[in-house]
């Protein structure tokens, strides 16, 4: 189905792909990028990113059914549902599974990959534009380390991703770490986080300007052993934020021998609860918790 509309003053300088998602929301930004039409009324057809102009006329259209992209292939895992609506799902990540593939870890065993075989069609469109090439994501509302076990966040239809997104900063993120050392009773960790030049497989609190502003707070739970039990908050969600942040301030976690941990049993940070703005109920927060791995527990009894 094709939609008309012209072009006003506020809209001026806007991609026309951006425009088409603000007009028509049910149809997700991204498959507005990847599969929209775009014609310019008497100058023809045009790419997604074509800035619009004041008084133009517009004809667009894009298909509404969601298609997992063939590079996604179904794998056969049996997910931990945590809890389960018509719109979102809250699984259970265990560690050692990433994510997502991605260019460096091609493999087809991944959460989404699992998500895809329990769902199928039944996710939201998501993608991430790497070199110039959009890699899909279906569901993936937020992310976790491969080495992270804990919750993860899946949405079903682009108007929940959307909602959510969009929310994301009303959200509270708690995690559970073990670090090396014993910490003060609270903290607060601010640093920028940017790539860190001399290992690319790491991220590093920077003063460079294209580093983005991360803050993490902790509250100490215990102390035995030389290790500290940590609560753990993060108002942002940089990549390896709550990693780097502590082993910067000297408090490395256990088993993260990428930042300075320990060789241990595993990295010892574990998504623990979320709560957000549920998009069934307006008004109303959901909450969902991931129990703590035993071993948390037994790994400072031995240590």
């Amino acid at each position: 189905m094709e939609t008309r509309f012209t072009i006003k003053s506020s809209d001026a300088g806007k991609r026309i792909d951006s425009i088409s998602h603000e007009k028509i929301p049910e149809i997700s930004k991204s498959r507005w990028m990847k599969y929209g039409k775009f014609k310019l009324v008497g100058d023809g057809k045009k790419l997604p990113k074509t800035k619009v102009k004041i008084d133009q006329e517009w004809i667009v259209s894009c298909p509404k059914d969601t298609t997992i992209s063939p590079d996604i292939l179904p794998w056969d895992f049996p997910l931990k549902i945590l809890a389960d609506s018509k719109t979102w799902v809250a699984v259970e990540k265990p560690i050692g599974i990433s994510v997502h593939p991605s260019p460096s870890d091609t493999g087809q065993e991944t959460i989404v990959n699992a998500l895809v075989h329990q769902f199928e069609n039944n996710l939201s469109e998501n993608f991430d534009v790497i070199e110039g090439k959009q890699i899909p994501r279906p569901g993936l509302v937020h992310r976790l380390d491969k080495t992270t076990s804990g919750l993860l966040l899946v949405a079903k239809t682009n108007k929940t991703h959307r909602y959510l997104q969009e929310n994301w900063n009303k959200c509270e993120k708690f995690y559970y770490a073990i670090v090396e050392g014993k910490t003060p009773a609270k903290g607060r960790i601010k640093g920028a986080i940017f790539r860190d030049p001399r290992d690319r497989k790491k991220m590093s609190v920077s003063n460079d300007e294209r580093a983005k502003s991360a803050t993490t707070l902790f509250e100490t739970l215990d102390y035995q052993s030389g290790l500290s039990m940590l609560k753990v908050q993060i108002l942002t969600g940089r990549t390896h934020q709550i990693r780097v942040h502590l082993s910067s301030s000297g408090f490395p976690i256990l088993g993260d021998v990428l930042y300075g941990g320990t060789p241990a049993e595993r990295i010892f940070l574990h998504a623990h609860s979320l709560s957000f703005p549920d998009p069934d109920d307006s008004g109303s927060i959901k909450k969902i918790v991931s129990e703590v791995p035993d071993i948390f527990e037994t790994a400072r009894l031995c240590s």
